[in-house]
Order: C-alpha cells, then structure tokens, then sequence
C-alpha cells in the first residue's frame, strides 16, 4: 500500500458489516454470497475466522478462512473494485497465513477461477503453488477452479 494512504485496519466479521459486504458480494460477484452465508460465518467462531478490511470507517474488502484440525481453507478473499491493486488482498492473505503459523497449521488452500490471472498471480507471489483443478466449480458460468495450496512448516 502506498505510503501516503491510510492504514488497513482488519477487525473480526460481525453482524454490523454483513449489508456491506452484501454490496461488495454484488459489485463483484455473479453468484454472490447470502446474507445467511455471511450470518454464519459469524456465529460459527469455532471454525471460521473471518475479517472485514476498513480504510477509515469503510469496508474495502474481506477474507472468509475456515481453520479446521491443522488446515485453512480460504472460501472467500474480495476487494472493492475502487480499491483493487493497492496491496488490501495481499494484506489479509498474509494476516491469514500469519495465524495458520502461529496455529501450527500445515496447509493453506484455496480455489480461484481458472481466468482470474490477477488473483492467480498474487497466490503465486505469496508462495501458494497449483494442485488441481475442480471442473465446472463455479456455479454461475460452470467455470473451473484452479486449487492452490501453501506448505507452511506446521
């Protein structure tokens, strides 16, 4: 991020930020997530660790990992088209892969569209390398996903 903008803050997902990441879910996504989806994954403490990206007092993006028995599996890592490619993503992958370490995790996974070459190539930036693929993952065109994974010492 660029030294003369403001800091990211990352705060935990609660109740008050589910409208607004429902606007984010439908600027950038065909089939976006529902509020029960986001709902859940706030109550869901024991497993979800989830993250709202504020700039200010705006929400400019989020990550929804769940940690389960040594593994993370990022479902879900979005930033506002306005604030795209000023490094909000990287940041919250890393807060992310930072807490697998510090839990001891062995493993982070993740799907990303095959034709999503920005996001494919900051995974690829940040360490993550490509598994496989999942046919007709994405529901909304049939598009694959491209799965990449993180060693971490774990």
């Amino acid at each position: 991020m660029s030294a003369e903008q403001s800091p990211i803050v990352l705060e935990s997902l609660s109740d008050e930020h589910v409208a607004d990441l429902l606007e984010i879910e439908r600027e950038l996504f065909p089939a976006p997530w529902t509020e029960a989806m986001f709902r859940q994954e706030v109550e869901e403490k024991w497993l979800s660790r989830s993250f709202v990206a504020l700039l200010g007092e705006e929400i400019v993006g989020y990550v929804i990992a769940w940690f389960l028995r040594g593994e993370v599996h990022v479902l879900n890592l979005a930033v506002t088209q306005a604030h795209q490619r000023k490094g909000i993503a990287r940041f919250m992958l890393a807060h992310i892969v930072g807490m697998a370490n510090e839990e001891a995790c062995h493993l982070v996974t993740l799907e990303v569209r095959v034709s999503n070459e920005p996001a494919k190539l900051l995974y690829l930036s940040m360490g993550f390398a490509p598994v496989g693929i999942r046919r007709r993952y994405y529901h909304d065109n049939n598009e694959d996903a491209l799965v990449m994974t993180k060693r971490l010492r774990g």
